[in-house]
């Protein structure tokens, strides 16, 4: 009984491998709330916005398409196959000494092929690009001298 339970136990921390270490980047300031807010809106200005709730901190843009090299074509015209898209999701969050703006991206895939054909599943985020955005806010808000 006690080798079946470890066997669970085990099994279940190696299925989860390092997702459950992610940690969303994050840029912590000494702006003021309202000015990290004009900043974070600022730098997602080439996306379009899905959500903008300041009262609860959250600005959410829409799905992009994101284009993967890895995509199989298939069909008679030899169309993509297979889909990923992505959005970011920003919290602003007021701290001791300032304010604090975490970057997390959630990023789906779509295939018309296998089991799940009609859903999306989500995928890791791409880190880098959340590392990019999470620099450009960095640097915008050194730009504002707090």
């Amino acid at each position: 009984m006690n080798r079946s339970l470890l066997s669970v136990c085990v099994a279940f921390f190696l299925s989860s491998g390092c997702a459950g270490w992610y940690s969303a980047p994050r840029v912590a300031t000494t702006c003021s709330l309202d000015e990290s807010w004009s900043v974070a809106l600022a730098s997602l200005q080439e996306f379009e916005l899905r959500r903008i709730d300041k009262a609860n901190g959250v600005i959410e843009t829409a799905w992009i398409s994101v284009h993967n090299p890895k995509t199989v074509s298939g069909g008679l015209f030899q169309r993509s196959m297979n889909e990923e898209r992505a959005r970011f999701i920003l919290n602003i969050t007021p701290e001791k000494n300032g304010s604090q703006i975490t970057v997390k991206q959630i990023r789906e895939f779509w295939s018309p092929q296998g089991v799940q054909s009609r859903a999306w599943r989500q995928i890791p985020p791409h880190e880098e690009q959340e590392r990019q955005l999470t620099t450009r806010i960095h640097n915008r808000l050194k730009r504002q001298a707090c």
